[in-house]
């Protein structure tokens, strides 16, 4: 395994020189960890990469398909992917995972949460994982790790067409084409259209109620070298939505009407030992909620994000990296519709200083990282991270890593109008762990073990019969973790399991709709024209409010698609094959969420 940070350097300052280091060691090159390329195995903190081809093998739905088998990963959906899903990375809570879609952070600023149910699998080129605190990397959300979706191509020519269609009337319409536009001008473009009449996600809800969405996305991409040393980048992403879903009280057919976009420019920078990347990005989500039948006025919030990030990499020797960055960030937030009363405060904005370090040093290697938040809604905040490797021999090594996070209270928390409360602190956690890694002919390992606590976390309680967020609860989360992959002849296999005890330290109660065992499988088998896949998941008991018991479950999905020809392929899948049914939560009127039965779905891709 070469590790050199001299091959780092070279991947992070020549982007050249990273795809071609990146496939003359055969390894993937990671961006997410520390904000500068480098190869998987170069990465000490837990790291998870999946490919376009992962993706095309199993066949997946969406973004979440892919993440559920991965370890540390449990996904919770109130439905199918269009309703609310919650993303709990190790443990910790949806809103403590940054989201990013080609560098910029989705993140609701009201909620927390990210939403990425609705993204076409046919339209991601990449998703990086990375498990635990990022937060002297990336700042606020980043609490428990990040998922980072990349929908531009790596530089292969790409132009194909994609038909779907299943059950409860579920269609798919997609393009995706990616190449060079002329000589030194890269581009990608997706664009999909989506729809299903869905099912009943409710157990309260009226007879015959099926909870549907349709949706529109749009992913652009452009890479514009100048010279050898220069260069521009512009990305885009946009996504329309009409989304059904089940009222907690009664399960009244509610529906939520999004309007989504993000727009990117970076200017470039690469010399020998020096790279710069200015980079500006805005944010803009207009979300309307009510009932589906229109009998009545919709709720809506109106949310803006603009943010500027300005990363520099020097490499002074071949055994160390040093990137220093600047970020600035503003977010504005209003109430409309059926609203009557705007949030006490519509702005608030954070600027942030960070520098991160990589050295290797023979067998020993080491990550360090430390940023310093000056938010406007609660004041100065400092976050750390440290990771230590050693390669006990060419087939083993020993990692470490300790860092802090933090969460900001969102918009809500702070300043809705009546119940917000404006002398929140950020939610605070202190993270560590130590693993194993094995590299051998027949099977690559990993063995974690690490241990989170959380302080200061966001509780709304009702005082003197209003609603009210503070900070009162703890959290402590112990975890080991086992990852493999291996073959079997042509069968190749990815295993993961995880142990882990999330609790309550206030009360000592297992945290809401998170298992304590959690375990996947994911078998792949290619001969000749066929691909045949198999994943399955299965989900340890959970508790949800008022200690309400939600059973263990286990889902298989089995997959196959035969390609006629080099151009054209058609697959099937069916999802949760062995109709497993079970609940996903506990609604306020005392009924369940229900997971969707055996589902059949068929797709048709022609590329050119």
């Amino acid at each position: 395994m070469n590790k050199t940070i001299l091959a780092i350097a070279l991947a992070s300052l020549t982007s050249h020189a990273s795809i071609s280091y990146a496939q003359s060691s055969d390894e993937t090159v990671v961006v997410t960890a520390n904000r500068v390329e480098q190869t998987q195995s170069s990465v000490l903190a837990s790291v998870s990469i999946i490919t376009r081809e992962d993706i095309e093998l199993m066949q997946a739905d969406s973004a979440l398909d892919v993440l559920r088998t991965l370890p540390g990963v449990e996904i919770n959906s109130l439905g199918g992917k269009a309703q609310d899903t919650s993303i709990y990375l190790r443990g910790t809570a949806t809103q403590h995972t940054l989201v990013l879609i080609d560098g910029v952070k989705i993140n609701s600023a009201t909620s927390g949460g990210a939403s990425i149910g609705l993204i076409p699998a046919f339209a991601i080129e990449k998703i990086e994982v990375i498990r635990g605190p990022r937060a002297a990397v990336y700042g606020s959300d980043a609490l428990g790790g990040v998922i980072s979706i990349t929908t531009a191509g790596n530089g292969q020519s790409l132009h194909k067409a994609v038909v779907g269609y299943g059950e409860n009337d579920h269609q798919l319409l997609g393009w995706h084409s990616s190449g060079q536009i002329n000589e030194h001008t890269y581009g990608s473009f997706v664009a999909a259209k989506e729809q299903s009449d869905g099912y009943t996600v409710y157990q309260g809800a009226p007879d015959g109620d099926k909870h549907g969405y349709d949706t529109t996305s749009f992913f652009g991409s452009v890479k514009h070298d100048v010279n050898e040393r220069w260069s521009v980048n512009a990305s885009a992403y946009k996504q329309e939505s009409d989304n059904q879903y089940a009222g907690q009280y009664g399960g009244v057919k509610q529906e939520s009407n999004n309007d989504f976009y993000t727009l990117s420019g970076g200017l470039n920078f690469q010399a020998e030992s020096y790279s710069s990347k200015l980079t500006i990005s805005t944010t803009h989500s207009e979300a309307w909620d009510g009932d589906a039948d229109g009998a009545s006025g919709k709720s809506a919030l109106f949310t803006r994000r603009n943010n500027v990030t300005w990363l520099n990499t020097v490499t002074p020797s071949d055994w160390i990296a040093i990137n220093l960055g600047l970020d600035y960030t503003k977010e504005t937030a209003n109430r409309g519709g059926t609203n009557t009363s705007e949030y006490e405060d519509t702005n608030k904005d954070n600027k942030a200083a960070f520098a991160t370090s990589l050295i290797d040093i023979d067998a020993f290697s080491a990550e360090a990282s430390v940023r310093h938040d000056d938010d406007s809604s609660f004041g100065g905040h400092t976050t750390w991270n440290l990771g230590l490797g050693y390669q006990v021999s060419d087939s083993l090594q020993v990692v470490a890593n300790s860092g802090s996070g933090f969460k900001a209270p969102t918009f809500n928390d702070l300043y809705w109008p009546g119940q917000g409360n404006p002398d929140l602190e950020p939610e605070e956690s202190v993270s560590n762990e130590i693993g194993l890694r094995g590299y051998l002919s027949w099977v690559d390992w990993e063995l974690s073990a690490y241990k989170t606590d959380i302080e200061n976390l966001i509780d709304w309680a009702e005082v003197d019969g209003t609603w009210i967020p503070s900070n009162v609860d703890k959290a402590e989360i112990k975890g080991v973790e086992l990852a493999a992959s291996f073959e079997t002849g042509p069968v190749e296999h990815k295993v993961s399991a995880e142990w882990k005890d999330p609790i309550n330290k206030e009360t000592g109660a297992q945290l809401e709709r998170r298992g304590k065992r959690n375990f996947s499988w994911l078998l792949s088998y290619k001969l000749s024209s066929l691909d045949l896949s198999l994943a399955a998941n299965y989900v340890g008991d959970r508790k949800d409010k008022n200690n309400d018991k939600l059973d263990s479950y286990s889902t298989v999905d089995l997959a196959t698609r035969y390609h006629f020809t080099t151009h054209l392929s058609v697959g099937v899948k069916v999802s949760n094959a062995f109709n497993e049914s079970y609940a996903t939560g506990l609604g306020s009127s005392g009924n369940y969420y229900l997971a969707q039965g055996r589902n059949v779905y068929a797709t048709a891709e022609y590329q050119f």
